[in-house]
C-alpha cells in the first residue's frame, strides 16, 4: 500500500492565485515566501501597512499635551510630531505582522501586501523604527526616554505575546487608546518647561482622550467582527452575541465620550469655548448608526474611513478652540496633509480592494 503524500498549497505568484487559497493557506504562504518587493515598492507597502491617516489623532494629541504644558511653536514640537507619526506607523506594522490569521479572513489584500514585503522583513523594519525613536528621545530630556520606552512597550504588547492585549477586551481598548494618550503625555512632558505633575485641566483632557479613544477602539473592531470571531479572537466586538449588539455598545460609549466634554467644562477643568466642538457629536452618533447598518466588511470599512475624518475634525476643533496659535494651526495643517494626502495616493491597507476576495497590487 502506497504511503499517503501531503502536498503543500502552491506558492501564489499573483493576487488571483493568492485569493484562491483558503485563509489558512494564505497564512502559510506568507510565512514561507520571502519578500519580492524592490526598495521603492517596499517603501510604499510599508506606508500602506503603516496607514499614516490613522496616526493623525496621535499627532493632534501630542500638540494638545504640548500646549497644555505651555509649549510654544518650535523645532522640538515639529520633531515630536514626526516621532508621533512614526510611533503610529510602528503600531500598525506590528499589528500586520501578528494578525495574519484574522487578516487572512478580514483583509486578504493586506496579507498579500505583507507577503510581497516579506513577513520577517516587516518585523525588522518595525524594530529599526522603534530603535530610531528611542535614540531621538533624549533630545528632549533623559526623563523623556523611560516614558517613550513604556509607550513603545505598550504598542508592542498590544499585538505580541506574552500579553497580546488586543485579545483582552477591556485591556485591549485601554492599550488601543495609548495611540493618542501616549503622544499626549509625551507632548506634555516634552514641552520646554521641565517635567511637572499634571494639573487639573491636564488630567481632565487625559481622561477625555482615554474615554474617546476607547470608544474609537470599539467602533474600529466592528468591521472585523466575523473574521475575528472565526479566528477565535476575543475583542470588544466579539464578546457580544452579534454585530448589532456590539454596535449598540460602541454607540453608547461614543456618546458618553463626547458628552464628557461638557461635564469637564461644568467642573471648571476645561475652557467653556471647547463646547463649540460638541455639534460634531451628532455626526459621531450618525456614524455609529451607519456602522450598525453596514451589510458587509467593505461597507463597514468605508464607515470607518469617514469616522477617522470625524475624529480628526473633532480633535482639531478642540485643539484650536483651547489654544489658538501657530503651534496648533501648523499641527492641524500637517494633520490634514497627512490624512488627505495619504488618501489621495492610496496609502492605506483597509480599502475595499483589500477586504474583497481579490487582493490588490501595491
Amino acid at each position: 500500500m502506497a504511503a499517503s503524500v501531503t502536498t503543500s498549497p502552491p506558492r501564489p505568484v499573483d493576487p488571483q492565485q493568492f485569493s484562491a487559497l483558503a485563509p489558512d493557506q494564505r497564512v502559510t504562504a506568507v510565512r514561507s515566501t520571502p519578500g519580492t518587493a524592490g526598495a521603492a515598492q517596499a517603501l510604499r507597502i510599508v506606508l500602506m501597512l503603516g496607514r499614516p491617516r490613522t496616526c493623525v489623532p496621535g499627532m493632534l494629541g501630542y500638540t494638545l499635551g504640548w500646549t497644555v504644558a505651555g509649549g510654544p511653536m518650535s523645532w522640538k514640537l515639529m520633531l515630536g510630531l514626526a516621532i508621533t507619526l512614526v510611533y503610529g506607523l510602528i503600531a500598525n506594522l506590528y499589528n500586520c505582522y501578528t494578525d495574519l490569521e484574522e487578516d487572512s479572513r478580514n483583509l486578504p489584500g493586506r496579507v498579500w501586501l505583507v507577503m510581497r514585503l516579506g513577513h520577517r522583513r516587516l518585523l525588522w523594519i518595525g524594530h529599526a523604527m522603534t530603535a530610531a525613536l528611542l535614540l531621538l528621545s533624549p533630545v528632549y530630556s533623559l526623563a523623556y526616554l523611560p516614558v517613550m520606552c513604556l509607550a513603545m512597550l505598550g504598542s508592542h504588547q498590544y499585538s505580541f505575546t506574552p500579553l497580546r492585549l488586543k485579545a483582552r477586551p477591556l485591556l485591549g481598548l485601554l492599550c488601543f487608546s495609548l495611540a493618542v494618550f501616549g503622544p499626549y503625555l509625551l507632548g506634555y512632558l516634552g514641552a520646554p518647561r521641565g517635567v511637572r505633575p499634571l494639573g487639573r485641566e491636564a488630567w481632565a483632557l487625559l481622561a477625555f482622550i482615554v474615554l474617546w479613544f476607547v470608544a474609537k477602539g470599539m467602533v474600529k473592531n466592528l468591521p472585523d467582527y466575523d473574521g475575528d470571531l472565526a479566528a477565535g479572537l476575543r475583542t470588544s466586538a466579539t464578546v457580544f452575541p452579534d454585530r448589532g449588539a456590539a454596535s449598540r455598545a460602541a454607540a453608547a460609549m461614543t456618546l458618553l465620550a463626547y458628552l464628557s466634554v461638557p461635564a469637564f467644562v461644568l467642573l471648571g477643568a476645561v475652557p467653556w469655548r471647547t463646547l463649540w466642538a460638541l455639534p460634531l457629536a451628532v455626526w459621531a452618533y450618525l456614524q455609529c448608526r451607519a456602522m450598525a447598518k453596514a451589510p458587509d466588511g467593505p461597507s463597514a470599512n468605508r464607515v470607518l474611513k469617514r469616522d477617522m475624518l470625524l475624529s480628526t475634525a473633532f480633535l482639531s476643533c478642540l485643539l484650536l478652540l483651547r489654544t489658538p496659535g501657530w503651534a496648533t494651526a501648523v499641527t492641524v495643517l500637517i494633520g490634514a496633509v497627512v490624512l488627505l494626502g495619504s488618501d489621495r495616493i492610496a496609502l492605506d491597507s483597509r480599502r475595499d480592494r483589500h477586504s474583497g476576495a481579490a487582493p490588490a497590487k501595491a
